[in-house]
């Protein structure tokens, strides 16, 4: 009796392990691949650039693995659809780090990389997140998490010194801002900038992230008598707001300013929409740099087509995290840490550095002209690239980003 007993006790723990609880998706059986999950929206107003990312990690993955893997261990790319929300993104994040998964990037929403960044820090998982909101390496900044991407200050910043001191537009804007995270700061950033030049935000409106009619926004802003028109919209949504401003003709009577745009957007919106619009972004596929031919060369061999910027930041955490992984000598979350503080290294836009004080990337910011359907070499060819600016000059100091890192 006693040994049916045993045998019985024993069958069911060999059950629950291979249900899932703890054994096979323990990092221990997978002691030879190094598991990288990629959280990114595959539905939803952004999921051309989540495509882009889960595109890019996989060509990351395959270059680590092809050169011998992180000292002798393959990566594994796990990709989860966050479908833009932040409590599907915890439940997803938590499922990573449930299988094991001590290294999460991704993103686009800053919404939903802050709600995975606190899941990702009380689990002590190393977060590379991708998303704009100052808060992200601000207020809320934590130890766990690292960003590649332009803040929402960079973001105002660039735009303003390209835009504003080099181009000369007027200093009135008004703006329509998307209402979450990174809407609410960059707003601030633009008011900031302006208010530094002497100019100022004449007005605003907030609009929901998925809005797709801006009929009334325009309507406003068209009325309001500021001469530039600021867009602090992402994905399709600005996609829409663009074309709907070429038929409203905005553009007789003000200047449009996109804060943060990308390829992806631009090329669905049209050459005629987008065409004498400027154009901020933290990277472009046509860049005048050797590293940017490099990874656009590649990506363009396996998809067919030039990736978003969110792409190209989610192959250059990748990266990053292997060089932090091969510097420190160990796979440890928390020996990585004080590796990746303070780090430098080349991105596949040049190179770029992170601060030890708030986690953020200290980077280039480039801003361009749309181009019309006459001057497009390719549907891909959007923007004339008119001027870039990175470093100091556009970072906030890092008393100002009210990170006190926990």
């Amino acid at each position: 009796m006693r040994i049916r007993q045993c045998f019985f006790a024993a069958f069911v723990i060999c059950a629950f392990a291979l249900m899932g609880f703890g054994v096979l998706d323990s990092p221990a059986v997978a002691a030879d691949k190094i598991r990288i999950g990629v959280l990114c929206p595959l539905t939803g107003p952004y999921s051309f650039e989540a495509e882009s990312e889960a595109n890019f990690a996989k060509i990351a993955a395959d270059e680590i693995n092809a050169s011998g893997g992180i000292m002798g261990k393959k990566v594994e790319i796990l990709v989860e659809d966050t479908m833009l929300k932040p409590s599907i993104g915890v439940q997803k994040a938590r499922k990573l780090i449930q299988k094991g998964v001590k290294y999460l990037t991704g993103g686009v929403s800053s919404a939903v990389v802050l709600a995975i960044s606190k899941v990702a820090h009380e689990a002590g998982v190393l977060h590379m997140g991708i998303g704009g909101s100052n808060a992200l390496t601000g207020k809320y900044c934590n130890r766990h998490h690292f960003n590649l991407d332009s803040a929402a200050y960079q973001m105002a910043t660039g735009t303003g010194v390209v835009v504003v001191d080099q181009v000369g537009l007027p200093k009135d804007w008004y703006c329509i801002t998307a209402d979450y995270t990174w809407g609410h700061t960059c707003l601030e950033s633009v008011t900031r900038m302006l208010k530094e030049r002497g100019g100022k935000v004449v007005g605003n409106i907030m609009v929901p992230i998925r809005e797709q009619d801006f009929s009334s926004a325009l309507t406003k802003a068209a009325a309001s008598g500021a001469h530039v028109l600021g867009v602090i919209v992402y994905g399709s949504g600005q996609g829409k707001l663009l074309q709907q401003a070429h038929e409203f003709g905005i553009k007789k009577k003000m200047k449009i300013v996109v804060v943060a745009s990308d390829l992806t957007i631009a090329t669905v919106t049209g050459g005629e929409a987008i065409e004498g619009v400027y154009l901020g972004m933290p990277w472009y596929w046509n860049l005048p740099n050797p590293n940017t031919v490099r990874v656009n060369k590649k990506y363009v061999e396996r998809y067919g087509k030039p990736s978003s910027w969110t792409g190209a930041q989610v192959y250059d955490s990748i990266k990053v995290m292997a060089m932090a992984m091969e510097k420190a000598h160990s796979f440890d979350v928390e020996k990585l840490i004080p590796v990746l503080e303070g780090m430098k290294f080349q991105t596949s836009k040049g190179p770029e550095q992170i601060r030890a004080c708030d986690h953020r990337a200290i980077q280039e910011y480039y801003v361009g002209v749309g181009k019309g359907p006459t001057e497009m070499a390719s549907k891909w060819d959007v923007m004339k690239v008119i001027g870039h600016v990175g470093g100091e000059a556009i970072m906030y100091s890092c008393e100002e980003t009210g990170c006190h890192m926990k």
